[in-house]
């Protein structure tokens, strides 16, 4: 992908074949049914390919070919993970609310009784398993292409 100013370029036919390849594995790894052998390879692929990437890949996108001892600007700050600590003390006292209501309350439902609704529909599987790629990925996407917003 090609970068100008910092901005990416209009997506290119790979960019456009891969982003068509995700979705047709994230729409065949929510069709599978839950709790199998195959349904623990779909999701574990994807995290595999992570950590390799990880492990192997640059911040400034080049192969790694020596060991660093971290990343600059890796440190947990306080104001970027606020809002994730807020947003889970949230999730938790949703979920003892609900549990505290013996768990079937239906104006306080719990957290799993809302999502067991939710996961029902294969379209709403697709978007949240999407989501979930999109966060994991988001991160190392932005440190490899970080390196390359400077090339033409």
């Amino acid at each position: 992908m090609k970068w100008h100013r910092g901005k990416p370029a209009v997506p290119g036919p790979a960019t456009l074949a891969g982003t068509m390849v995700i979705a047709a594995y994230a729409w065949w790894a929510t069709g599978l049914r839950s709790f199998t052998a195959g349904a623990y390879v779909a999701v574990g692929l994807p995290v595999a390919a992570l950590v390799l990437v990880v492990l192997v890949v640059r911040p400034d996108g080049s192969a790694r070919t020596e060991s660093r001892a971290g990343v600059e600007g890796s440190e947990i700050r306080l104001r970027t993970t606020f809002p994730w600590l807020l947003l889970l003390a949230l999730a938790v006292g949703l979920e003892a609310g609900g549990l505290a209501l013996g768990g079937r309350s239906t104006v306080v439902p719990t957290l799993s009784t809302v999502a067991d609704h939710a996961l029902a529909w294969h379209a709403v599987r697709f978007v949240l398993f999407c989501g979930w790629l999109a966060v994991g990925w988001a991160p190392v996407l932005r440190m490899t292409f970080r390196g390359n917003a400077g090339a033409d």
